[in-house]
């Protein structure tokens, strides 16, 4: 063998080995989500049904509040063993009515000359809570805060409720669109904020759809584009997953594209779409796990949005 064909051999070998090279210990630990299940109650038999029917790769949605210590650590002893995660519901765009008393004692502890209503836009009136303006630096504080104490908790993310409060801040029309941009940005950079707080959590997103692409637009008929998650793409404090709820129920352009838009982020692998469908809807049960599956996304189903508190969701 000549001097210059053994060169060549050991530089087609260098190459090879270069090319398989061991994964990182980020890329062996990634969890892929494979399930779903969500339950914000606390009665102990469905707790038990709950910790039953946990499987590998799941990812399992609780109220913390009215849960016992004990009882959110066998859940997450339980996940763990079968390497599922156990995440908590925070509201983002919303003040509910359990959370409202803990907020206004923070007021008059940091932000004393701020009082609620100057927070607030509006009722919504299903569930007793407030539309939040999330640019406001008491709510987003207050937030935080309260992040860091359900982090304390064996807990292995959030689950990002009323995140559809944005929806508001795009329509409002006693705003001009330069104060609709910035509580749209405000939104955009809460939600990776929260992510940063304690970047190896998981982090879903439940809707907010108007933000999943590159861009926002602010306004009616003229407007202002903000950008958006652009989930499409790798960013370090995007959440890791997004959660379409009442999914496949509404038809229409901008549902239609949000759909294409959702099939795109499923493939490209950064940020996994979740389907949430209930039977007091137009949904076809059967249809909406076939679309789901065959879109790549990970559906689960429950009988209404408003007993969530009440059952757990199913699988199939």
């Amino acid at each position: 063998m000549n001097l210059r064909l053994s060169h060549s051999l050991l530089f087609v070998l260098y190459l090879m080995v270069s090319a398989i090279q061991p994964l990182s210990a980020t890329e062996r630990s990634r969890f892929i989500p494979k399930g779903f299940q969500l339950y914000y109650g606390s009665d102990p038999k469905v707790l038990v049904q709950l910790q039953q029917r946990i499987q590998p790769g799941q990812v399992i949605v609780i109220e913390l509040r009215g849960l016992s210590t004990e009882q959110i650590q066998k859940l997450a002893a339980r996940a763990h063993q079968l390497k599922a995660k156990v995440i908590a519901y925070l509201s983002v765009g919303e003040l509910g009515q359990i959370e409202q008393q803990n907020f206004q004692q923070y007021l008059k502890q940091h932000a004393p000359q701020t009082s609620l209503t100057d927070l607030t836009l509006s009722k919504n009136e299903t569930f007793q809570s407030w539309h939040m303006d999330v640019g406001q630096p008491a709510w987003r504080n207050f937030l935080i805060q309260r992040i860091k104490q359900i982090y304390q908790q064996p807990v292995d993310g959030l689950f990002l409720d009323t995140i559809d409060s944005v929806d508001l801040y795009i329509s409002n029309k006693a705003w001009p669109v330069p104060r609709r941009a910035q509580s749209v940005k405000a939104m955009v950079s809460l939600i990776r904020e929260i992510k940063s707080v304690s970047p190896e959590k998981f982090v879903l997103q439940n809707r907010g759809l108007n933000l999943i692409g590159k861009s926002v637009f602010a306004g009616d008929a003229t407007g202002v584009f903000v950008p958006g998650l652009n989930l499409q793409q790798a960013h370090p404090h995007n959440p890791d997953g997004l959660l379409w709820e009442s999914a496949y129920i509404h038809t229409g352009d901008w549902i239609e594209s949000k759909e294409r838009e959702m099939i795109h982020i499923q493939k490209q692998g950064f940020t996994t779409i979740f389907t949430l469908g209930y039977t007091d809807t137009k949904a076809n049960r059967k249809q909406f796990f076939q679309k789901s599956r065959t879109a790549g996304f990970i559906p689960a189903w429950g009988s209404s949005t408003t007993r969530l508190h009440l059952e757990p969701t199913e699988s199939n």
